[in-house]
């Protein structure tokens, strides 16, 4: 902990606190989520409201907060190490999800002039390149993109036109869409989810259009930016374009050839963003980016709701990276950075093509098959690449040196025994997937290859020191000698001074060398009464190591030899700037092959996961027949893996014709939500190309999984646990399809148990015969077993099995046919251990109620019941044709409360029995 504390006050007297106040009192107003910081050469300062929010955010205290400048206008602040400093920066924008500002001072002298040199914010983190270290380049496994969104409304049509555009400046890729989309923007959320962004850029607009973006960022956890209308604007989009874009040898060197610059409303995002982070600003970006569509029919769809409810991702801050906890967790045992961030993608983003999906698991399948191939890739050769997208990146924006440049080529240098070792799978999906791309970029190397052994002095590097050989350069050659001829010179005084001395070179008396005081003598402490009245000598310090001293003639060999190792510094450096330019032009081949790394390394990690489960995996069939969804003992696989767990796998099936929603009933803690998940879990793992926690596995293909499990209130966005539930159910109603998996958990708790009940009802209604999704519909209104008996061959019952042994529930774990008996909730209450007093008076309670509840259905006959359902139904409808006709929330719910009162005046019993 001592690393993390802060270090002395800043050393400022009180002329320059008051001149920094004054200065920092000017500043423009900040949003709370900006927080501006101060380098003051080595160390960093924050200041006012930043002061507190740093304060709690790295040390966890605000006790280390101290003052500067007088009443009334004295000013918070805190100061930071370099070390705190980097621990801050990936707290603020990897967690928090805040901006940075970091000022520095225009000339030294002056503490009151600075000037804001860096900027950085969850979507673009490029400019802090220069002033975070290396670890942080990989951003833990987090690749960030900016995400820009505009909308345009049709006057007529009422319909939206959304544009967006996504960058991810790491890898040069720029991503537009154009689309209309619904009310709740699900196709937005969609993309959102797919692309991962960690900011996204709106126009400051208060409408309706761009409140629902929020509530879409909000739930999907991006950063909101709002910027001027004005940002939006194409004016000089193309030309910027034009300079930024990488064209093909046979291209017309003109942006308007891409068929996304027709896209006029995607365009004006794109410019947003290009404008946002400065772009055009930094000429090493120029002739680098691709341009694309988003092909979002390409990969399942997913939203914020799914991705949550199958638990894919850790949450944000969560770096324990648990297999516990999430899917990611579970599968990433990548060696790479790389391999890492394509992980993550790759779950954002399984696959609709079974030809693409069958390509991943052929290779995976192999490397399942084959332990010792797995094991040599995973523990020899893998663990060996360094992050290339980092490392190529550095060299296109020139800031890389010759020990980036030598990384790079030790990585180049291990592709002929990987080779080697692809080929012993003698797989041809392995062949023409990894293999033989790799090979093709190994050959296109190899030139690189030879410029790095040829200019690199490979001895020095065995000391560790990376410089470039003498010989590759006439000048560096001169300067080499003359610095050799120096050292002899050193050494020479050392054997005069030990003559002098009566001492042994090398043993008694030694040449030591640094760059605080060149070459200098250095001999025990009790060695000093040699020459401690000899005036040929000067004592330089004495420290624990013994007595440091120098004369002369080593003085003047010491001036000569830095100034010689200055100008061979500088010639080196222009050397070396020619390396890197030469080395910048391989960085296509460079990224290519970075990616291939990366593909190799989660296939690796898929293997991995399916070969060290408690049990094994199986290979999913994926078909294009949506007639069955069938997987055999299915389990979820972060469950099984939790010590002390005995997991009890179950079957899920779906057969169009008998069945294809189950009504599933049981006691809490029974097992219905974790067999739900088990089911979505291994339709996305399958589409994702991994093998699946189950038997046997005969999955269709599909193009949504959509959920609504779990119930939590979310009161900082003032949405209640019934608002969620509905948003999230008329997201489902929108989406699902013949190929969906929807996937319900205790639907309508949020409100009136006849009003949930009825919703349920009604929502389950429409999923069985409008939809025709595959459903696992999860309830504790009994009511809905009634359902199958309504549509038989669509729906069937499932129930969790419990048992009640001596009055103790015994949880089987097991789903079953048919519905559940009871709920057996009161029997959940005894294992929380609610008082005896509680659970007697709910047990009469029950039996009360259940009575009330029987004494009115037996009162009823058949045709109040028949003609009370024909009521409800016309409610619902008209009350859905409401809810799409009123543009005003007061409105509609005036018109409906109207409803509600005319349907009370029907007079029918079953209605009154549960309208209040």
């Amino acid at each position: 902990m001592s690393s993390l504390q802060p270090i002395e006050a800043l050393r400022l007297d009180s002329v320059q606190q008051e001149a920094f106040v004054k200065y920092f009192n000017s500043l423009p107003e900040k949003p709370l989520t900006t927080v501006r910081i101060f380098d003051r050469d080595g160390y960093y300062s924050v200041h006012g409201t930043d002061a507190t929010t740093v304060a709690r955010e790295v040390f966890s205290s605000i006790s280390n907060i101290k003052r500067m400048g007088v009443e009334p206008n004295r000013l918070d602040y805190l100061v930071l190490s370099k070390g705190n400093f980097e621990i801050l920066i990936k707290k603020l924008l990897l967690v928090k999800r805040y901006r940075i500002e970091i000022y520095v001072p225009e000339t030294s002298a002056k503490f009151n002039n600075w000037e804001l040199k860096y900027k950085g914010s969850p979507g673009y983190m490029t400019q802090l390149e220069d002033v975070l270290s290396e670890a942080f380049g990989s951003t833990e496994g987090q690749t960030p993109c900016l995400m820009a969104v505009n909308i345009k409304t049709d006057a007529v049509t009422k319909g939206r036109l959304v544009g967006v555009a996504c960058i991810t400046a790491a890898d040069y890729q720029m991503s537009v869409s154009e689309f209309t989309d619904d009310d709740l923007l699900t196709q937005l959320e969609t993309i959102t989810i797919q692309m991962g962004p960690s900011e996204c850029l709106v126009s400051q607009s208060d409408n309706d259009d761009y409140k629902a973006v929020n509530k879409v960022m909000e739930r999907a956890q991006v950063t909101i930016t709002k910027l001027k209308k004005s940002d939006f604007s194409t004016e000089g989009l193309i030309q910027d374009l034009n300079r930024l874009l990488k064209f093909k040898d046979d291209q017309q060197q003109d942006a308007n050839a891409f068929p996304e610059t027709s896209k006029t409303v995607a365009m004006s995002s794109l410019a947003a963003a290009i404008k946002y982070i400065s772009l055009t600003s930094d000429n090493t970006n120029f002739g680098q980016f691709w341009l694309s569509t988003i092909q979002a029919d390409c990969y399942l769809h997913l939203d914020a709701a799914a991705l949550s409810a199958l638990n894919v991702l850790p949450e944000l801050g969560d770096t324990s990276h648990s297999p516990s906890r999430s899917l990611l967790g579970l599968l990433d045992r990548c060696r790479t950075q790389q391999g890492k961030r394509l992980l993550a993608q790759w779950l954002r983003q399984p696959l609709r093509d079974i030809n693409l999906i069958n390509e991943r698991l052929d290779v995976v399948e192999v490397l399942v098959n084959k332990s010792q191939l797995r094991l040599q890739l995973h523990e020899d050769h893998l663990r060996r690449i360094p992050d290339l997208q980092a490392l190529t990146r550095r060299l296109t924006k020139k800031k890389a040196n010759l020990h980036d440049c030598y990384r790079i080529y030790q990585a180049i240098n291990r592709l002929p025994s990987l080779l080697q070792c692809l080929a012993e799978a003698d797989n041809s999906t392995v062949h023409s997937s990894l293999t033989e791309p790799i090979s093709e970029l190994n050959e296109d190397l190899s030139k690189f290859q030879q410029m790095i052994e040829t200019t690199v002095d490979m001895d020095a590097v065995d000391r560790g020191d990376f410089l470039v050989k003498p010989s590759f350069d006439e000048q560096l050659q001169n300067l080499r000698e003359q610095l050799e001829e120096l050292q002899n010179s050193a050494e020479k005084e050392l054997k005069k001074a030990a003559r002098d001395l009566n001492l042994e070179p090398g043993k008694s008396i030694k040449m030591e060398s640094n760059p605080a005081t060149g070459f200098h003598f250095r001999v025990t402490l009790k060695g000093e009464q040699s020459f401690r009245d000899n005036k040929k000598y000067t004592i330089i310090d004495a420290v624990k190591g013994g007595v440091r001293f120098k004369t002369n003639a080593l003085d003047n060999i010491n001036e000569e030899y830095v100034g010689t190792k200055k100008t061979y510094e500088k010639e080196q450096d222009k050397v070396v700037a020619e390396i890197v330019g030469i080395a910048a032009g391989y960085s296509e081949c460079l990224f290519c092959l970075s990616h291939i790394l990366s593909r190799l390394d989660v296939l690796v990690s898929f293997a991995i996961a399916a070969s060290t489960a408690p049990y094994p995996y199986c290979r999913p069939v994926i078909t294009e027949d949506l007639d069955e969804f069938i997987v055999k003992e299915a389990r979820h696989p972060c469950l099984e893996v939790q010590e002390g767990i005995s997991y009890i796998p179950n079957d899920v099936a779906f057969k169009r014709g008998s069945c294809i929603m189950h009504i599933v009933t049981g006691a809490n803690m029974g097992g219905k939500s974790t067999w739900m998940r088990s089911c979505g879990v291994a339709a996305l793992l399958a589409h994702a190309g991994s093998m699946v926690p189950a038997d046997s596995a005969r999955i269709p293909r599909l193009r949504a999984i959509c959920t609504r499990v779990g119930a939590s209130d979310r009161e900082d966005k003032g949405q209640s646990t019934f608002m969620m539930e509905m948003i999230e159910s008329a997201a489902i109603l929108r989406i699902a399809t013949p190929d969906s998996l929807v996937l319900v958990d205790e639907l309508g708790r949020g409100t009136s148990t006849y009003e949930g009940c009825g919703i349920a009802w009604a929502i389950a209604e429409e999923l069985a015969t409008k939809s025709k999704c595959f459903c696992l519909f999860a309830t504790h209104y009994h009511e809905l077993t009634r359902l199958p008996s309504l549509h038989s061959g669509v729906i069937v019952n499932s129930h969790a099995e419990a048992s009640v042994v001596d009055q103790q529930l015994l949880l089987l774990h097991k789903i079953a046919p048919g519905p559940a008996t009871q709920s057996l909730g009161l029997y959940v209450a005894k294992l929380a251990d609610l008082p005896d007093s509680i659970i007697e008076y709910a047990e009469a309670k029950q039996a009360e109620l259940e009575t009330n509840l029987f004494n009115v259905e037996t009162a009823m006959n058949t045709q109040d019941i028949s003609e009370g359902q024909t009521i409800v139904l016309d409610f619902l409808r008209k009350c859905k044709e409401i809810q799409e006709s009123t543009p005003s929330d007061d409105e509609m719910m005036r018109k409906i409360l109207e409803l509600k009162q005319d349907l009370l005046k029907q007079n029918n019993k079953y209605v009154e029995s549960f309208v209040a």
